[in-house]
C-alpha cells in the first residue's frame, strides 16, 4: 500500500533563503547585544553553515521552483545542499544592483497594461534580472528577441509606454517657512520645466529634474488632482498637503 502523501507546503526556494539568512541575522544582532550591553567576551561566532535537505523539486505555473520537504520514508526526494558563508560588504555591494541609483525603478509589470508585455515575458526577463522599467530600457530589443525569443513589437511597445511620464509618489516639505510639494516619478522633465497642475490650477515649478519636482501650491490648495504635462504627455495623480491652508503671513 502506497503511504499516503504527507501535508508538507511547498515552499519557494527564496523564501526559504531568505527566513534562513533573517533567522541568521537576528542570532548576529543578539550576539552584538551580548557584546555591548553586557560587556561579555564574544566566545563564538558563526562562519560557514551546512545542510543537507531531502525534498520534493516542483515548478509552478509561474516558473517558480518550489521545495516539498520530504516526509518519514518517503522515496523519491531529491538530495540537495546547501553551504551557507560569510560576505563582507563591498563584496554585497559589488555584487548585487543598485536600486536606489535606478532612474526608473517600476516594475515590468506597472507597464504591462500599456506596453503589451504579458505575465510570460515578465518572467523570461525576470530570469535575465531584468526586473525594473530602467534596466528594460538599457537594453537592445532585437538581442532580447534573439535570445528569449519575445517579440520585437512588444519591446518596442513598452519601451515607448516607459518612455511616458509617471507619477510615482509626493511629499510636503519645508523651505523659507512655505510648504512645498515634491513630487518623485520617471521621465517628469526633459531639461525643461513641465507644466503642473494641482486641482486644476498651475503653479509654479522652483526645481525640476527627469524624476522630481518641486512646486509651490496656492495657499488655497490642500489635497486633490495632481496634473503633469511633459513634453506633450500626461501624467495624473493625487496630492494631500496635510492640514488646513497655509494661513497668508
Amino acid at each position: 500500500m502506497t503511504p499516503a502523501r504527507p501535508s508538507a507546503r511547498a515552499f519557494p526556494v527564496e523564501d526559504f533563503l531568505q527566513a534562513l539568512t533573517a533567522q541568521l541575522d537576528r542570532a548576529q544582532d543578539a550576539l552584538a547585544l551580548k557584546v555591548s550591553g553586557t560587556a561579555r567576551p564574544l566566545t563564538w561566532a558563526l562562519k560557514d553553515l551546512s545542510l543537507e535537505l531531502k525534498v520534493f523539486v516542483e515548478v509552478n505555473e509561474t516558473g517558480k521552483v518550489l521545495w516539498r520537504s520530504a516526509g518519514p520514508n518517503e522515496a523519491g526526494a531529491s538530495t540537495v545542499h546547501l553551504d551557507l558563508t560569510t560576505i563582507t560588504r563591498p563584496m554585497v555591494e559589488e555584487n548585487s544592483f543598485a536600486y536606489r541609483e535606478e532612474t526608473d525603478p517600476r516594475t515590468l509589470d506597472q507597464i504591462r497594461d500599456v506596453g503589451n508585455l504579458d505575465a510570460e515575458d515578465e518572467r523570461k526577463l525576470d530570469w535575465m534580472g531584468v526586473r525594473t522599467v530602467g534596466q528594460l530600457r538599457r537594453l537592445d530589443p532585437a538581442a532580447l528577441q534573439s535570445v528569449m525569443n519575445i517579440p520585437v513589437s512588444r519591446l518596442q511597445a513598452a519601451l515607448a509606454a516607459a518612455a511616458n511620464p509617471a507619477v510615482l509618489g509626493h511629499e510636503v516639505v519645508e523651505r523659507g517657512g512655505r510648504r512645498l510639494l515634491a513630487i518623485h516619478g520617471v521621465n517628469l522633465s526633459d531639461g525643461r520645466a513641465p507644466e503642473v497642475r494641482l486641482a486644476g490650477a498651475p503653479v509654479e515649478v522652483l526645481e525640476h529634474s527627469p524624476n522630481t519636482l518641486l512646486v509651490r501650491p496656492l495657499e488655497a490648495h490642500r489635497e486633490g488632482q495632481l496634473e503633469i504635462i511633459a513634453r506633450g504627455r500626461r501624467a495624473a495623480g493625487f496630492f494631500d498637503l496635510g492640514g488646513a491652508p497655509e494661513a497668508t503671513p
